[in-house]
């Protein structure tokens, strides 16, 4: 895995996120996210990797690390988060950041793939996905 670069998101309401633009390996199918990506403000980071086609939300939360899918689970569409949430332009469907649904029409909460924190880095296994169930 090489991390290619970095660059800022910048979302309509005048937030910015960091994206990290990756590109996994082809035969380990991780991700590696250094730790020091995230600070005291910062609690979420988009990746972008070559391999996927939907960009992920690495979220910090109180458990440790989540990396939801950014793709909506009514239709597929792609998602960006806000301060508060995780919306869908398409149809309006809204998630919080631990991939619930807050607003229909999707009834599913997002897909998400595994983590593990080693090595002060944060890994994502793009074979390891827990997709979403009532």
């Amino acid at each position: 895995m090489g991390l290619t670069g970095f660059a800022t998101l910048l979302e309509s309401c005048g937030s910015a996120y960091q994206v990290i633009k990756t590109s996994s390996s082809t035969t380990a199918n991780v991700l590696s996210i250094p730790l020091s990506a995230f600070t005291e403000l910062v609690k979420m980071i988009v990746i972008r990797d070559d391999k996927l086609s939907e960009d992920l939300l690495l979220v910090k939360n109180l458990k440790g690390f989540k990396a939801l899918i950014l793709s909506c689970t009514h239709e597929n569409s792609p998602l960006y988060a806000t301060d508060s949430r995780i919306i869908c332009n398409a149809h309006g469907a809204q998630f919080d950041f631990n991939g619930q649904v807050l607003k229909e029409p999707a009834l599913y909460p997002l897909d998400e793939y595994k983590t593990e924190i080693i090595n002060n880095n944060i890994n994502i296994y793009l074979n390891k996905k827990y997709e979403s169930t009532i």
